[in-house]
């Protein structure tokens, strides 16, 4: 199944012991509300609070007889208008949301202008400074390839037997003409908030407020105390799309 979602009003998409509103949870309680059953969900990737998705997967196993190509239109018939099933399709018994993933990508977005945004606060992180795009292209250039990505993950989560990940696209480009700009990355994993702790590096350098050797420094660091460059907000960021198979071709500063 592919999910859509707001993540503005959830605590994540996990489910939390609290009793918080999560999307997991919610998604939970309407499947089990059409299928007469408890049903238990896996993702792709556990957003955080306040991540959006647009192209999140889930597995789930149902009892019973609901033909896969109704599921999408019962679910969403019993989901708030903040998630919505895009697809759903029958899958085989070895298919997993997230160890069979080759890869995902998340787009962030920033509204770079002096004044916010009413419609685009909920989705995009607003910065009143002029970001120097080439800038931020030569930094994200510093940060793909194969390394240890520790300097960029927050405490939690699972990163499983080590925190080395493959950054195969990192692109910064201007939407348009207007104030809107994406930044696109694409791994085949991610740890807690790396998303997000690159992004404060790329602003930062859009801001000069770090040079290309201090990024050079902080992607050679060890940990991530020794990174200076505070979470970027969770509101720009996105689960755009998850891919199973072989991954796409490297790309690096793009336009």
């Amino acid at each position: 199944m592919i999910l859509e979602y707001d993540g503005t009003g959830y605590a994540g998409f996990q489910r939390q012991a609290k009793g918080e509103r999560t999307i997991q949870g919610t998604l939970e309680e309407a499947l089990a509300s059409i299928a007469g059953h408890p049903v238990g969900v896996v993702a792709a990737g556990r957003t955080d609070c306040g991540v959006h998705a647009r192209g999140q997967v889930v597995h789930f196993d149902l009892r019973g007889r609901i033909p896969s190509n109704r599921i999408a239109i019962a679910a969403n018939s019993a989901l708030p208008r903040d998630i919505a099933v895009r697809t759903a399709e029958e899958v085989g018994p070895g298919f997993h949301a997230r160890f069979s993933a080759s890869q995902r990508t998340y787009v962030y977005l920033i509204w770079n202008d002096g004044q916010r945004s009413a419609l685009w606060g909920r989705f995009a992180t607003w910065e009143r400074y002029a970001l120097d795009l080439d800038a931020m292209r030569d930094a994200a250039g510093l940060l793909t390839g194969i390394r240890d990505f520790a300097p960029f993950a927050n405490a939690g989560g699972d990163p499983g037997s080590t925190t080395v990940r493959d950054l195969r696209r990192l692109r910064v480009r201007q939407l348009g003409r207007g104030p809107l700009i994406a930044i696109e990355a694409t791994a085949n994993g991610f740890l807690r908030s790396m998303v997000r702790n690159i992004v404060a590096v790329l602003i930062a350098a859009g801001k000069h407020e770090v040079s290309g050797v201090d990024v050079a420094a902080i992607a050679g660091a060890a940990r991530r105390d020794l990174n200076r460059c505070e979470t970027a907000k969770p509101e720009g960021l996105c689960l755009l799309r998850v891919d199973y198979g072989l991954p796409t071709e490297r790309a690096g500063k793009n336009a």
